[in-house]
């Protein structure tokens, strides 16, 4: 999909190149002079250079979007990791103090740090990624959180299960003369 699309692009930006000349060339005689003018202007080492940066710097935007997506990706997850952190941190200061929406609280930690870092704010499809993040943390805590409770649990019981039936038939086992 995404090497069509270049393609798409390619021949447009190809035809935008092209169709002052194809339509110079088309017009006639009188046409003729035009080309010559723009050919004779364009055929300088200055215009070769702006013709050459041009075609480069469109080429750049193509292909480089897809790096600068997912870069930009990378660092929205890197930040609602940290923005989560943040907010658990604060939230644990103070537990009472907890009538504050957390995601909506990180969601602005986020974009703080993505316009301190030289980034342009969150769109809204961003901030639902920020938001989808913050469940997933918060749910990944809670079953791990879970699982420990489970497995101290199972801990537990055990340790009871040896306690309650007495510890003397494991200490008196068969004892055996040392010499």
């Amino acid at each position: 999909m995404k090497h069509r699309k270049a393609l798409i692009r390619s021949a447009v930006l190809g035809v935008l190149l092209a169709a002052p000349f194809a339509l110079a060339q088309a017009a006639g005689g009188a046409a003729g002079g035009i080309l010559d003018t723009i050919l004779s202007s364009v055929l300088t080492p200055g215009g070769i250079a702006t013709g050459l940066g041009v075609l480069v710097a469109g080429v750049g935007l193509f292909a480089g979007g897809d790096w600068l997506n997912e870069r930009r990706k990378r660092r929205i997850a890197l930040a609602a990791f940290h923005a989560f952190n943040v907010v658990e941190d604060i939230a644990a200061e103070n537990p009472e103090d907890n009538g504050w929406d957390k995601a909506a609280r990180g969601l602005q930690v986020v974009d703080e740090w993505m316009r301190a870092n030289g980034w342009r704010p969150l769109k809204p499809h961003e901030q639902a990624v920020v938001k989808l993040s913050f469940s997933a943390i918060h749910g990944e805590q809670k079953a791990a959180q879970k699982a420990s409770q489970s497995t101290d649990a199972a801990a537990l019981a055990a340790a009871h299960a040896v306690t309650s039936s007495g510890l003397a038939p494991v200490l008196t086992g068969p004892q055996t003369p040392r010499g």
